[in-house]
C-alpha cells in the first residue's frame, strides 16, 4: 500500500489519538501546576494526564511500528491506559466530593 492509500478510517483514529494525547498532555501540565496548592491533588492530576497521553500514543501506528507492538497489543495498551486515566478520574471525583462533604459538615 502506497502512502497515498490512507483510508478514512485510519486518518480519523490518527486526529482522535492526536487530540487525546494533545488533551492528555493539557490534563498533566495542569496537574503540574496544581502541584505548590496540592502535592496529592497535583500529582493526582498529573497522573490522569499522563495516563490519557500514553492511551493516545499507544493508538498511533508510528508508537506501534518503533515498538514493535502488533495492532492488538497496541489495541490493548491503549484502552488499558484509558481504563486507568477513567478509574483515577473516578477516584480523583468520590475522594475530592467526600472531602469536601465532610469539610462542609464540619463548618
Amino acid at each position: 500500500m502506497n502512502s497515498s492509500a490512507v483510508s478514512s478510517a485510519d486518518r480519523s483514529v490518527g486526529v482522535f489519538a492526536l487530540a487525546t494525547v494533545l488533551v492528555g498532555v493539557g490534563v498533566f501540565g495542569y496537574g503540574l501546576l496544581l502541584v505548590p496548592l496540592s502535592l496529592l491533588g497535583g500529582a493526582w492530576i498529573a497522573a490522569i494526564g499522563a495516563a490519557l497521553a500514553l492511551s493516545g500514543l499507544f493508538a498511533t501506528a508510528w508508537v506501534g511500528d518503533r515498538l514493535g507492538l502488533s495492532s492488538s497489543a497496541r489495541r490493548t495498551l491503549s484502552l488499558s491506559f484509558a481504563v486507568v486515566a477513567f478509574l483515577l478520574f473516578a477516584s480523583f471525583v468520590a475522594v475530592d466530593s467526600a472531602s469536601v462533604e465532610s469539610f462542609a459538615e464540619s463548618a
